[in-house]
Protein backbone atom coordinates (compact mmCIF):
# COMPACT_ATOMS: atom_id res chain seq x y z
CA UNK A 1 0.00 0.00 0.00
CA UNK A 2 1.75 3.55 -0.85
CA UNK A 3 2.60 5.96 1.43
CA UNK A 4 0.53 8.66 0.79
CA UNK A 5 -2.86 6.69 0.99
CA UNK A 6 -1.34 6.35 4.77
CA UNK A 7 -0.80 9.98 5.08
CA UNK A 8 -3.98 11.05 3.74
CA UNK A 9 -6.09 8.65 5.83
CA UNK A 10 -4.18 9.85 9.31
CA UNK A 11 -4.30 13.66 8.20
CA UNK A 12 -7.90 13.12 7.94
CA UNK A 13 -8.19 12.18 11.22
CA UNK A 14 -5.69 14.12 12.87
CA UNK A 15 -6.79 17.30 11.92
CA UNK A 16 -9.73 16.72 14.10
CA UNK A 17 -8.19 15.02 17.12
CA UNK A 18 -5.85 18.57 16.88
CA UNK A 19 -9.41 20.55 16.98
CA UNK A 20 -10.48 18.14 20.12
CA UNK A 21 -7.18 18.66 21.47
CA UNK A 22 -7.55 22.56 21.56
CA UNK A 23 -10.96 22.74 22.53
CA UNK A 24 -9.96 21.01 25.63
CA UNK A 25 -7.34 22.66 26.06
CA UNK A 26 -9.29 26.07 26.11
CA UNK A 27 -12.26 25.09 28.45
CA UNK A 28 -9.45 23.84 31.13
CA UNK A 29 -8.58 26.90 30.99
CA UNK A 30 -11.68 28.57 30.83
CA UNK A 31 -12.71 26.27 33.44
CA UNK A 32 -9.62 27.49 36.17
CA UNK A 33 -10.69 30.93 35.34
CA UNK A 34 -14.36 30.86 36.33
CA UNK A 35 -15.10 28.14 38.57
CA UNK A 36 -17.09 27.13 41.18
CA UNK A 37 -17.24 24.57 43.83
CA UNK A 38 -20.46 23.30 42.32
CA UNK A 39 -18.77 22.43 39.52
CA UNK A 40 -15.83 20.75 41.49
CA UNK A 41 -18.77 18.25 43.38
CA UNK A 42 -20.06 17.49 40.12
CA UNK A 43 -17.17 16.37 38.40
CA UNK A 44 -16.07 14.38 41.42
CA UNK A 45 -19.66 12.32 41.57
CA UNK A 46 -19.59 12.24 37.66
CA UNK A 47 -22.19 14.92 37.34
CA UNK A 48 -22.83 17.24 34.18
CA UNK A 49 -21.24 20.78 35.41
CA UNK A 50 -23.48 23.66 34.95
CA UNK A 51 -24.49 24.40 31.45
CA UNK A 52 -26.10 28.01 29.89
CA UNK A 53 -29.63 27.78 28.80
CA UNK A 54 -29.25 30.82 26.40
CA UNK A 55 -26.38 29.32 24.49
CA UNK A 56 -27.71 27.56 21.18
CA UNK A 57 -27.63 23.84 20.76
CA UNK A 58 -25.14 23.91 17.38
CA UNK A 59 -22.45 26.20 19.16
CA UNK A 60 -22.91 23.82 21.67
CA UNK A 61 -22.51 21.11 19.55
CA UNK A 62 -19.19 22.66 17.43
CA UNK A 63 -17.28 23.67 20.90
CA UNK A 64 -18.07 20.40 21.80
CA UNK A 65 -14.58 18.21 22.17
CA UNK A 66 -16.35 14.79 21.48
CA UNK A 67 -17.86 16.26 18.34
CA UNK A 68 -14.71 16.39 16.56
CA UNK A 69 -13.16 13.30 18.34
CA UNK A 70 -16.68 11.30 16.72
CA UNK A 71 -15.50 13.11 13.17
CA UNK A 72 -11.94 11.61 13.85
CA UNK A 73 -13.47 8.02 14.83
CA UNK A 74 -15.62 7.92 11.78
CA UNK A 75 -12.54 9.17 9.29
CA UNK A 76 -10.86 6.14 11.12
CA UNK A 77 -13.86 3.56 10.25
CA UNK A 78 -13.63 4.57 6.93
CA UNK A 79 -10.24 3.84 6.78
CA UNK A 80 -10.55 0.55 8.46
CA UNK A 81 -12.99 -0.54 6.01
CA UNK A 82 -11.28 0.40 3.46
CA UNK A 83 -8.19 -1.56 4.70
CA UNK A 84 -9.81 -4.95 5.76
CA UNK A 85 -11.18 -4.80 1.83
CA UNK A 86 -8.01 -4.71 0.37
CA UNK A 87 -6.74 -6.88 2.92
CA UNK A 88 -9.18 -9.58 2.67
CA UNK A 89 -8.89 -9.59 -1.33
CA UNK A 90 -5.16 -10.35 -1.41
CA UNK A 91 -5.57 -12.58 0.85
CA UNK A 92 -8.76 -14.62 -0.38
CA UNK A 93 -6.60 -14.57 -3.59
CA UNK A 94 -3.62 -16.39 -2.61
CA UNK A 95 -6.03 -19.01 -1.06
CA UNK A 96 -7.83 -19.62 -3.84
CA UNK A 97 -4.60 -20.12 -5.95
CA UNK A 98 -3.41 -21.97 -3.19
CA UNK A 99 -6.74 -24.64 -3.16
CA UNK A 100 -6.55 -24.36 -7.21
CA UNK A 101 -2.68 -25.29 -7.62
CA UNK A 102 -3.23 -28.49 -4.23
CA UNK A 103 -6.79 -29.85 -6.19
CA UNK A 104 -4.81 -29.81 -9.87
CA UNK A 105 -7.29 -27.50 -11.45
CA UNK A 106 -6.10 -24.54 -13.80
CA UNK A 107 -5.29 -21.72 -12.29
CA UNK A 108 -7.90 -18.91 -11.82
CA UNK A 109 -7.48 -15.33 -10.65
CA UNK A 110 -10.46 -13.66 -8.27
CA UNK A 111 -10.82 -10.22 -10.22
CA UNK A 112 -11.99 -6.99 -7.43
CA UNK A 113 -14.60 -6.59 -9.74
CA UNK A 114 -16.34 -10.30 -8.25
CA UNK A 115 -14.95 -10.10 -4.84
CA UNK A 116 -17.04 -6.72 -5.05
CA UNK A 117 -19.68 -8.41 -6.20
CA UNK A 118 -19.47 -11.14 -3.88
CA UNK A 119 -19.39 -8.63 -0.59
CA UNK A 120 -22.23 -6.68 -1.46
CA UNK A 121 -24.44 -10.04 -2.56
CA UNK A 122 -23.41 -11.54 1.26
CA UNK A 123 -24.05 -8.38 3.10
CA UNK A 124 -27.21 -9.01 2.96
CA UNK A 125 -27.48 -12.19 4.58
CA UNK A 126 -24.92 -10.43 7.59
CA UNK A 127 -27.30 -7.42 7.58
CA UNK A 128 -30.38 -9.25 9.12
CA UNK A 129 -28.81 -11.07 11.83
CA UNK A 130 -27.36 -7.45 12.47
CA UNK A 131 -30.84 -6.25 12.43
CA UNK A 132 -32.23 -9.32 14.79
CA UNK A 133 -29.76 -8.17 17.40
CA UNK A 134 -29.79 -4.12 16.75
CA UNK A 135 -33.31 -4.20 18.07
CA UNK A 136 -32.90 -7.05 20.67
CA UNK A 137 -30.29 -4.92 22.48
CA UNK A 138 -31.86 -1.19 22.26
CA UNK A 139 -35.55 -3.37 23.90
CA UNK A 140 -33.75 -4.40 26.63
CA UNK A 141 -32.04 -0.43 27.33
CA UNK A 142 -35.37 1.23 28.15
CA UNK A 143 -35.50 2.63 32.29
CA UNK A 144 -32.29 4.69 31.26
CA UNK A 145 -31.30 4.65 28.16
CA UNK A 146 -27.85 5.54 27.18
CA UNK A 147 -27.87 8.31 24.37
CA UNK A 148 -27.89 7.44 20.61
CA UNK A 149 -24.84 8.69 20.13
CA UNK A 150 -23.59 6.28 22.77
CA UNK A 151 -25.16 3.42 20.72
CA UNK A 152 -23.91 4.49 17.25
CA UNK A 153 -20.17 4.32 19.09
CA UNK A 154 -20.46 1.18 20.32
CA UNK A 155 -21.46 -0.43 17.11
CA UNK A 156 -19.33 1.40 14.70
CA UNK A 157 -16.29 0.74 17.16
CA UNK A 158 -17.52 -3.45 16.97
CA UNK A 159 -17.74 -3.19 13.27
CA UNK A 160 -14.96 -1.23 12.16
CA UNK A 161 -12.50 -0.79 15.09
CA UNK A 162 -12.29 -4.05 16.36
CA UNK A 163 -12.20 -5.76 13.64
CA UNK A 164 -9.59 -3.74 12.36
CA UNK A 165 -7.21 -4.50 15.34
CA UNK A 166 -8.53 -8.19 15.68
CA UNK A 167 -7.22 -8.71 11.82
CA UNK A 168 -3.95 -7.20 12.84
CA UNK A 169 -3.30 -9.20 16.03
CA UNK A 170 -4.42 -12.76 14.98
CA UNK A 171 -2.71 -12.67 11.56
CA UNK A 172 0.61 -11.63 13.71
CA UNK A 173 0.19 -14.14 16.06
CA UNK A 174 -1.11 -16.52 13.83
CA UNK A 175 2.20 -16.38 11.90
CA UNK A 176 4.03 -16.91 15.13
CA UNK A 177 2.65 -20.25 15.70
CA UNK A 178 3.29 -21.44 12.62
CA UNK A 179 6.81 -20.53 13.12
CA UNK A 180 7.10 -23.35 15.32
CA UNK A 181 3.99 -25.52 13.85
CA UNK A 182 3.90 -28.59 11.46
CA UNK A 183 1.25 -27.25 9.71
CA UNK A 184 -0.97 -24.02 8.57
CA UNK A 185 -3.89 -26.17 9.68
CA UNK A 186 -2.40 -26.71 13.17
CA UNK A 187 -1.28 -22.69 13.45
CA UNK A 188 -4.50 -21.79 12.55
CA UNK A 189 -6.57 -24.29 14.73
CA UNK A 190 -4.30 -23.37 17.46
CA UNK A 191 -4.92 -19.11 16.90
CA UNK A 192 -8.52 -19.36 16.87
CA UNK A 193 -8.62 -21.04 20.02
CA UNK A 194 -6.20 -20.04 22.32
CA UNK A 195 -5.21 -16.49 20.86
CA UNK A 196 -8.31 -15.22 18.86
CA UNK A 197 -10.52 -15.55 22.30
CA UNK A 198 -8.68 -12.86 23.99
CA UNK A 199 -8.06 -10.78 20.82
CA UNK A 200 -11.04 -10.16 20.18
CA UNK A 201 -12.62 -10.02 23.80
CA UNK A 202 -10.40 -7.15 24.39
CA UNK A 203 -11.39 -5.30 20.95
CA UNK A 204 -15.00 -5.37 21.50
CA UNK A 205 -14.94 -4.41 25.50
CA UNK A 206 -12.14 -1.73 24.78
CA UNK A 207 -15.25 0.56 23.84
CA UNK A 208 -17.09 -0.36 26.91
CA UNK A 209 -14.10 1.06 28.71
CA UNK A 210 -14.25 3.91 26.83
CA UNK A 211 -17.49 5.33 27.51
CA UNK A 212 -17.30 4.39 31.06
CA UNK A 213 -13.97 7.12 31.55
CA UNK A 214 -16.01 9.67 28.90
CA UNK A 215 -19.52 9.55 30.33
CA UNK A 216 -19.54 8.00 33.53
CA UNK A 217 -22.73 9.94 34.95
CA UNK A 218 -24.79 8.23 31.57
CA UNK A 219 -24.13 4.77 32.81
CA UNK A 220 -26.30 4.11 35.59
CA UNK A 221 -28.00 -0.02 35.29
CA UNK A 222 -26.88 -3.37 34.23
CA UNK A 223 -29.05 -2.88 31.28
CA UNK A 224 -27.83 -0.20 29.90
CA UNK A 225 -23.85 -1.82 29.89
CA UNK A 226 -25.81 -4.87 28.07
CA UNK A 227 -27.22 -3.07 25.55
CA UNK A 228 -24.10 -1.38 24.67
CA UNK A 229 -22.12 -4.34 24.82
CA UNK A 230 -24.21 -6.17 22.88
CA UNK A 231 -24.26 -3.46 20.10
CA UNK A 232 -20.76 -3.58 19.81
CA UNK A 233 -20.38 -7.59 19.59
CA UNK A 234 -23.53 -7.59 16.93
CA UNK A 235 -21.19 -5.30 15.35
CA UNK A 236 -18.17 -7.16 15.10
CA UNK A 237 -20.26 -10.45 13.86
CA UNK A 238 -21.49 -8.39 11.14
CA UNK A 239 -18.05 -7.68 9.86
CA UNK A 240 -16.85 -10.83 11.05
CA UNK A 241 -19.89 -13.16 9.51
CA UNK A 242 -19.11 -10.94 5.77
CA UNK A 243 -15.49 -11.72 5.72
CA UNK A 244 -16.48 -15.88 6.48
CA UNK A 245 -19.71 -15.70 3.81
CA UNK A 246 -17.68 -14.08 0.67
CA UNK A 247 -14.91 -16.58 1.46
CA UNK A 248 -16.95 -19.46 1.33
CA UNK A 249 -18.68 -17.95 -1.55
CA UNK A 250 -15.71 -17.02 -3.55
CA UNK A 251 -13.87 -19.97 -2.95
CA UNK A 252 -17.33 -22.22 -3.93
CA UNK A 253 -17.65 -20.33 -7.09
CA UNK A 254 -14.24 -20.79 -8.39
CA UNK A 255 -13.90 -24.66 -6.96
CA UNK A 256 -16.90 -25.84 -7.79
CA UNK A 257 -19.60 -23.62 -9.63
CA UNK A 258 -22.66 -23.59 -9.69
CA UNK A 259 -23.41 -25.33 -6.15
CA UNK A 260 -21.38 -21.99 -4.09
CA UNK A 261 -24.81 -20.79 -2.93
CA UNK A 262 -26.02 -23.97 -1.48
CA UNK A 263 -22.80 -23.54 0.30
CA UNK A 264 -23.27 -20.27 1.16
CA UNK A 265 -27.00 -20.67 2.77
CA UNK A 266 -25.11 -23.42 5.11
CA UNK A 267 -22.77 -20.91 6.72
CA UNK A 268 -25.57 -18.56 6.71
CA UNK A 269 -27.61 -21.03 8.73
CA UNK A 270 -24.56 -22.34 11.16
CA UNK A 271 -23.16 -18.54 11.70
CA UNK A 272 -26.11 -16.07 11.01
CA UNK A 273 -28.93 -18.42 12.84
CA UNK A 274 -27.85 -21.17 15.15
CA UNK A 275 -24.32 -20.02 16.62
CA UNK A 276 -24.91 -15.93 16.33
CA UNK A 277 -25.39 -15.73 19.97
CA UNK A 278 -21.76 -16.13 20.71
CA UNK A 279 -20.46 -12.96 20.45
CA UNK A 280 -23.52 -10.91 21.96
CA UNK A 281 -23.04 -13.23 24.94
CA UNK A 282 -19.07 -13.01 25.42
CA UNK A 283 -19.62 -9.32 25.49
CA UNK A 284 -22.12 -9.68 28.32
CA UNK A 285 -19.71 -11.31 30.89
CA UNK A 286 -17.26 -8.08 30.55
CA UNK A 287 -19.97 -5.88 30.74
CA UNK A 288 -21.27 -7.65 33.83
CA UNK A 289 -17.69 -7.23 35.24
CA UNK A 290 -17.71 -3.99 34.25
CA UNK A 291 -20.98 -2.39 35.78
CA UNK A 292 -20.46 -4.73 38.88
CA UNK A 293 -17.10 -2.89 39.21
CA UNK A 294 -18.39 0.63 39.12
CA UNK A 295 -20.99 -0.26 42.14
CA UNK A 296 -17.86 -1.20 44.27
CA UNK A 297 -16.70 1.81 46.25
CA UNK A 298 -13.15 -0.35 46.84
CA UNK A 299 -10.55 0.79 44.25
CA UNK A 300 -9.06 -2.98 44.01
CA UNK A 301 -12.58 -4.39 43.32
CA UNK A 302 -13.34 -1.75 40.94
CA UNK A 303 -10.32 -3.62 39.00
CA UNK A 304 -10.60 -6.97 40.00
CA UNK A 305 -14.51 -7.11 38.64
CA UNK A 306 -13.95 -6.29 34.76
CA UNK A 307 -11.38 -8.22 35.03
CA UNK A 308 -12.75 -11.14 35.92
CA UNK A 309 -15.40 -10.71 33.39
CA UNK A 310 -13.36 -10.48 30.42
CA UNK A 311 -11.50 -13.39 31.35
CA UNK A 312 -14.68 -15.19 32.04
CA UNK A 313 -15.71 -14.00 28.18
CA UNK A 314 -12.37 -15.39 27.04
CA UNK A 315 -12.76 -18.64 28.35
CA UNK A 316 -16.48 -19.21 27.05
CA UNK A 317 -15.11 -18.31 23.90
CA UNK A 318 -12.19 -20.39 23.84
CA UNK A 319 -14.50 -23.39 24.81
CA UNK A 320 -17.17 -21.99 21.80
CA UNK A 321 -14.16 -21.90 19.50
CA UNK A 322 -12.67 -25.01 20.50
CA UNK A 323 -15.73 -26.94 20.19
CA UNK A 324 -16.63 -25.38 17.07
CA UNK A 325 -13.00 -27.03 15.70
CA UNK A 326 -12.88 -29.96 16.97
CA UNK A 327 -16.69 -31.29 17.14
CA UNK A 328 -18.73 -32.26 13.71
CA UNK A 329 -21.80 -32.24 15.41
CA UNK A 330 -22.46 -28.40 16.09
CA UNK A 331 -26.02 -29.11 17.07
CA UNK A 332 -24.35 -29.87 20.85
CA UNK A 333 -22.78 -26.47 20.71
CA UNK A 334 -26.11 -24.94 19.66
CA UNK A 335 -28.04 -27.03 22.88
CA UNK A 336 -24.87 -25.47 25.20
CA UNK A 337 -25.46 -21.94 24.27
CA UNK A 338 -29.10 -22.05 24.37
CA UNK A 339 -29.44 -23.50 28.06
CA UNK A 340 -26.35 -20.54 28.74
CA UNK A 341 -28.36 -18.10 26.98
CA UNK A 342 -31.39 -19.39 29.14
CA UNK A 343 -29.89 -18.65 31.98
CA UNK A 344 -28.89 -15.40 31.32
CA UNK A 345 -32.06 -13.97 30.03
CA UNK A 346 -33.40 -15.40 33.67
CA UNK A 347 -31.10 -13.10 35.05
CA UNK A 348 -31.85 -10.22 32.97
CA UNK A 349 -35.61 -10.89 34.03
CA UNK A 350 -34.27 -10.68 37.38
CA UNK A 351 -32.10 -6.99 36.60
CA UNK A 352 -34.94 -5.55 35.45
CA UNK A 353 -37.27 -6.04 38.49
CA UNK A 354 -34.90 -5.20 40.49
CA UNK A 355 -34.43 -1.67 38.63
CA UNK A 356 -37.82 -1.07 38.66
CA UNK A 357 -37.73 -1.54 42.21
CA UNK A 358 -35.32 1.07 42.52
CA UNK A 359 -36.87 3.56 40.63
CA UNK A 360 -40.04 3.70 42.81
CA UNK A 361 -38.29 3.98 45.88
CA UNK A 362 -36.06 6.32 45.15
CA UNK A 363 -38.76 7.93 43.86
CA UNK A 364 -41.05 7.75 46.77
CA UNK A 365 -38.45 9.46 48.84
CA UNK A 366 -38.65 12.64 46.57
CA UNK A 367 -42.52 12.47 46.67
CA UNK A 368 -42.40 12.63 50.68
CA UNK A 369 -39.79 15.77 50.49
CA UNK A 370 -42.44 17.72 48.53
CA UNK A 371 -40.48 17.65 45.48
CA UNK A 372 -42.72 15.34 42.86
CA UNK A 373 -46.17 14.68 42.59
CA UNK A 374 -48.01 11.69 44.63
CA UNK A 375 -48.51 9.90 41.15
CA UNK A 376 -44.86 9.76 39.74
CA UNK A 377 -43.72 6.92 42.26
CA UNK A 378 -46.42 4.82 40.93
CA UNK A 379 -46.38 6.04 37.07
CA UNK A 380 -42.80 5.96 36.09
CA UNK A 381 -42.13 2.50 37.72
CA UNK A 382 -44.50 0.66 35.67
CA UNK A 383 -42.90 -0.26 31.98
CA UNK A 384 -46.98 -0.10 30.16
CA UNK A 385 -47.31 3.55 31.47
CA UNK A 386 -43.97 4.73 30.44
CA UNK A 387 -45.00 3.64 26.80
CA UNK A 388 -48.55 4.56 26.65
CA UNK A 389 -47.66 8.00 27.95
CA UNK A 390 -44.55 8.55 25.34
CA UNK A 391 -46.49 6.88 22.75
CA UNK A 392 -49.77 9.38 23.47
CA UNK A 393 -47.10 12.31 23.62
CA UNK A 394 -45.82 11.94 19.89
CA UNK A 395 -48.81 11.47 18.71
CA UNK A 396 -50.12 14.96 19.56
CA UNK A 397 -46.82 16.87 18.24
CA UNK A 398 -43.17 16.84 18.02
CA UNK A 399 -43.49 19.82 21.00
CA UNK A 400 -45.34 17.75 22.98
CA UNK A 401 -43.82 14.06 22.69
CA UNK A 402 -40.15 15.91 22.80
CA UNK A 403 -40.91 17.28 26.11
CA UNK A 404 -42.63 13.91 27.17
CA UNK A 405 -39.30 11.97 27.04
CA UNK A 406 -37.45 14.81 28.88
CA UNK A 407 -39.82 14.43 31.51
CA UNK A 408 -39.82 10.67 31.90
CA UNK A 409 -35.66 11.30 31.32
CA UNK A 410 -35.52 14.04 34.34
CA UNK A 411 -37.14 12.04 36.67
CA UNK A 412 -35.33 8.65 36.04
CA UNK A 413 -31.93 10.37 36.49
CA UNK A 414 -33.59 11.83 39.62
CA UNK A 415 -34.04 8.54 40.90
CA UNK A 416 -30.25 7.12 39.85
CA UNK A 417 -29.03 9.67 41.44
CA UNK A 418 -30.18 9.08 44.88
CA UNK A 419 -29.44 5.73 44.90
CA UNK A 420 -26.42 7.26 43.98
CA UNK A 421 -26.48 8.70 47.30
CA UNK A 422 -28.10 5.84 49.26
CA UNK A 423 -25.44 3.16 48.17
CA UNK A 424 -22.37 6.07 48.61
CA UNK A 425 -21.40 6.16 45.28
CA UNK A 426 -22.94 9.86 45.15
CA UNK A 427 -22.08 12.17 47.93
CA UNK A 428 -24.54 15.49 49.14
CA UNK A 429 -22.22 17.17 45.79
CA UNK A 430 -25.60 15.91 43.58
CA UNK A 431 -27.72 18.23 45.48
CA UNK A 432 -27.54 21.31 42.56
CA UNK A 433 -28.08 18.82 40.21
CA UNK A 434 -31.10 17.22 41.81
CA UNK A 435 -32.38 20.73 41.83
CA UNK A 436 -31.95 21.43 38.57
CA UNK A 437 -33.84 18.46 37.12
CA UNK A 438 -36.63 19.03 39.73
CA UNK A 439 -37.19 22.62 38.53
CA UNK A 440 -36.69 21.53 34.85
CA UNK A 441 -39.46 18.90 35.58
CA UNK A 442 -41.60 21.50 37.03
CA UNK A 443 -41.43 23.14 33.79
CA UNK A 444 -42.10 20.51 31.78
CA UNK A 445 -45.97 19.51 33.56
CA UNK A 446 -47.87 21.95 31.68
CA UNK A 447 -46.59 20.25 28.19
CA UNK A 448 -45.89 17.05 29.13
CA UNK A 449 -47.98 13.80 28.98
CA UNK A 450 -47.33 12.70 32.95
CA UNK A 451 -50.49 11.08 33.80
CA UNK A 452 -52.07 7.44 32.06
CA UNK A 453 -54.87 7.02 33.99
CA UNK A 454 -57.66 8.15 31.88
CA UNK A 455 -55.40 9.55 28.88
CA UNK A 456 -56.40 8.92 25.49
CA UNK A 457 -54.02 7.44 23.84
CA UNK A 458 -54.79 8.81 20.11
CA UNK A 459 -55.93 12.11 20.04
CA UNK A 460 -59.71 13.07 18.37
CA UNK A 461 -58.04 15.47 16.34
CA UNK A 462 -54.87 14.68 14.23
CA UNK A 463 -52.77 16.75 12.37
CA UNK A 464 -51.32 20.09 12.55
CA UNK A 465 -52.42 22.72 14.32
CA UNK A 466 -52.51 24.98 11.45
CA UNK A 467 -55.02 22.73 9.62
CA UNK A 468 -57.45 22.72 12.92
CA UNK A 469 -57.56 26.17 13.21
CA UNK A 470 -57.93 26.38 9.30
CA UNK A 471 -61.14 24.44 9.67
CA UNK A 472 -62.40 25.83 12.56
CA UNK A 473 -62.61 29.25 10.62
CA UNK A 474 -63.86 27.76 7.91
CA UNK A 475 -66.47 26.21 9.92
CA UNK A 476 -67.50 29.60 11.43
CA UNK A 477 -67.69 30.96 8.06
CA UNK A 478 -70.33 28.88 6.75
CA UNK A 479 -71.82 28.67 10.14
CA UNK A 480 -72.56 32.18 9.72
CA UNK A 481 -73.20 32.64 5.98
CA UNK A 482 -75.80 29.89 7.22
CA UNK A 483 -77.73 31.71 10.06
CA UNK A 484 -77.65 34.56 7.71
CA UNK A 485 -79.68 33.30 4.67
CA UNK A 486 -81.70 31.01 6.98
CA UNK A 487 -83.36 33.71 9.62
CA UNK A 488 -84.91 35.77 7.59
CA UNK A 489 -85.62 39.52 8.59
CA UNK A 490 -89.26 41.15 9.42
CA UNK A 491 -90.88 43.26 6.86
CA UNK A 492 -90.53 46.92 7.41
CA UNK A 493 -93.99 48.33 8.65
CA UNK A 494 -93.75 51.92 7.37
CA UNK A 495 -93.48 53.53 11.12
CA UNK A 496 -90.37 55.88 11.95
CA UNK A 497 -88.87 54.98 14.98
CA UNK A 498 -88.87 57.46 17.48
CA UNK A 499 -85.40 59.17 18.36
CA UNK A 500 -86.55 59.76 22.01
CA UNK A 501 -89.33 58.44 23.75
Amino acid sequence: MPWWVWASWGAGAAAPLVAALWLWTRSLAMRRRADVLENHRRADNGLPPEADPREKWYRRLLTSPWTWVVVAFVVFCVFSLWVQYHMQYASLSASIASQLQQAGQPPQILEQDAFTQAVIHVTGYAALTLGAYVLLFLLVDRWRPSSPSMKLVSLAWGAFAATFFAVFVNSWMSDLLAGGASGQDIAGNAAAVFVAPFVEEACKASVLFILVMAMRRRVVSVLQMIGLSGLAAAGFAFVENIIYYVQVYCTASLLIGPEAEDYLHQMVLMRGIYTSFGHPLFTMMTAFGLICGLRQKSKLARVICPLTGYLIAALLHMCFNGLATFMDDYRVLVMMGVMVILGVLGWLVGQFMAQKRVIAWRLDDYVRMGWLRDRDAAVYPALMSRLKLTVAGWLRGWRIGKATVRLMSDVTELAYIRQGIVTGTIDQGALGREHELVVDALALRGIAMDEPKGLRLVPRYRGPAAWHKFKAWRSSRAAKAQSQWSAPTAAPTGVPVPWMS
